[in-house]
């Protein structure tokens, strides 16, 4: 498998099972010798087991890790309970998920139609995809209200980004052949979008959806935690504070299992449809021949398209002023007001435990992925173990599990730690070993008739052609790392950025409040292009 180049600089990286391959020494894989559904049920045994393992082993802190059974039993024991929490979860969730549907269409099908809004709509939502979406929750209820519209609004926001890559991707990627037949027979580009552009781009589209159904569900239940009479998100939350372990597990699992059915019913539609989706990581780069001025205008896209609709909101979408401050008002809060520079220095500080806190979450989830994606695929039967586990790590809610984790690891750097393993771990391991099975087989030959082993097979030929693969982990993971940098300070620590917009938000510091989501925002979005930079120069470097 290799990356793919689409004409506009949107790049996928195919994520998926390993081909059956021979191993480095010429030998036949074993995972070619055992049926795929026995390793799947052999890495969920695993996974179950080694569950089962800490709980009993003492390890950890008395009654945080409850076994299997105990969980099970609570979960089938008070399942009315659950379902009927699960219900207003999901049903905020479909809710959002379809929303975000028709405005992904509706933005994916004029940009292909018109060919100039597509970069500039594709920018935004990489905008809204690096903004801290939970930090944001005190300004969307404030614009939309408790209740509902909030919590719908949160799961549109958490589904919008892949879903919208996934259309664009697709419409991308229409036969130029067939496009030119319609357009001899007459077609114009609403005729070539319809019979041509939509069907082929049905694979992406599949694939957007269903990473985007367990992100609806996600959204949901963050908006929960902010307030709400019932869901998954409030059982969370008070189990944790009645320190009622087994249901705060029971919470997690069904909320991972509601997660894995949206991906599987949408796997499932799109094989009806006879449509396999493909499995993808996508990522912007600069558009192939742009000059320096096109490139840095690129670039600049997310935050003006940001401060456009910021200011359009103020402006037409009949809010308070009292809550909604201008860029204007924020510039003043931190460069003109006579308190600028004690504004700036109390800032500074929240933001440098927020970027602590990041840097850790970021560093760890990312030194995880690369090891344990070097010991995968060196070890095919691992892979074969681990690769349905990866593969249902795209539906878990991570949020879900950070009540678990305090009572594991307390509130400390331990928390962090381990938060980092959690959020970015799975999915920046996904891309990596993707990039480290990508290599070329007739160079790995060369290197096994010579007598290299399988860590000579990684060490020159599989991590260095993996750089680029690497770093775009890295930078898909630059935003997951702040978010749960956020949410940690946010639900734990009560510390750094979160903490204090949430204490503007109770003190009516709505000024503090936008300086801080500007702040934050502005950061994720440089870093992320930073490493886009990075990615695009490995790209051309080391690509095979």
């Amino acid at each position: 498998m290799t990356s793919t180049d689409t004409s506009q600089g949107l790049r996928t990286a195919p994520v998926g099972p390993p081909s059956k391959r021979r191993s480095a020494n010429g030998s036949r894989p074993v995972e070619g010798q055992i049926p795929g559904a026995l390793w799947t049920l052999g890495g969920f045994t695993l996974a179950i087991g080694l569950w089962w393992l800490v709980a009993l082993s003492g390890l950890l802190p008395s009654g945080s890790v409850p076994t299997p059974p105990s969980v099970a039993g609570d979960v089938i024991g008070n399942l009315p309970f659950y379902l009927s929490n699960a219900a207003p979860t999901l049903v905020t969730a479909l809710e959002g998920f379809a929303i975000a549907a028709v405005i992904s269409l509706v933005f994916g099908a004029v940009g292909s139609l018109t060919g100039l809004l597509e970069r500039s709509v594709s920018r935004v939502a990489l905008a809204i995809y690096c903004l801290p979406l939970p930090a944001l929750l005190p300004l969307i209820s404030s614009l939309l209200g408790p209740g509902q519209p909030t919590r719908i609004t949160m799961a549109v926001l958490f589904s919008f980004f892949p879903m919208l890559i996934g259309v664009i991707a697709g419409l991308r990627a229409t036969p130029a052949d067939i496009a030119a037949i319609v357009h001899c027979a007459g077609g114009g580009r609403l005729q070539i979008l319809r019979k041509v552009g939509l069907r082929s781009a049905l694979p992406n589209i599949v694939a957007g959806t269903r990473i985007a159904g367990p992100g609806a569900f996600l959204g949901a239940l963050v908006a929960e935690f902010s307030g709400a009479d019932n869901g998954l998100g409030v059982v969370l939350v008070v189990s944790q504070q009645k320190l009622q372990t087994a249901q705060t597990w029971g919470v997690a699992i069904v909320a991972t299992v509601i997660g894995g059915l949206l991906y599987g019913t949408i796997t499932a539609i799109g094989r009806w449809l006879h449509v396999e989706p493909v499995d993808s990581q996508t990522t912007f780069g600069a558009m192939p021949g742009a000059g320096r001025l096109e490139r840095a205008a690129e670039y600049l896209t997310p935050s003006v398209a940001l401060i456009v609709i910021w200011v359009a909101i103020i402006e037409f979408g009949g809010v308070s002023p009292l809550v909604f401050k201008t860029p204007l008002e924020v510039w003043d809060y931190l460069f003109s007001d006579p308190a600028a520079a004690a504004h700036r220095s109390a800032l500074t500080t929240d933001w440098l435990i927020t970027m602590r806190d990041g840097g850790m979450i970021f560093g760890v989830g990312m030194a995880g992925a690369v090891v344990a994606g070097c010991v995968l695929v060196s070890f095919p039967a691992l892979l074969r173990l681990g690769l349905p586990l990866l593969l249902v790590s795209q539906c878990v809610p991570q949020i879900a599990f950070i009540p678990l984790l305090v009572a594991i690891c307390g509130r400390g750097y331990a928390f962090v730690i381990v938060t980092g393993l959690l959020v970015v771990f799975f999915p920046a391991m996904i891309v990596i070993v993707t990039a480290l099975e990508e290599r070329s087989r007739s160079t790995i030959d060369v290197v096994s008739v010579y007598g290299g082993g399988r860590w000579a097979v990684l060490r020159f030929v599989r991590l260095p052609g993996s750089v680029p693969g690497i770093l775009n982990a890295a930078r898909i993971s630059i935003p997951l790392a702040l978010f749960g940098a956020v949410v940690a300070e946010w639900l734990v620590t009560g510390n750094g950025i979160s903490q204090a917009m949430t204490t503007a938000a109770t003190t009516f510091d709505y000024t503090r409040l936008w300086a801080d989501v500007v702040v934050v925002s502005v950061t994720v979005i440089v870093l992320y292009e930073v490493v886009a930079v990075l990615h695009e120069r490995a790209r051309r470097r080391f690509s095979v």
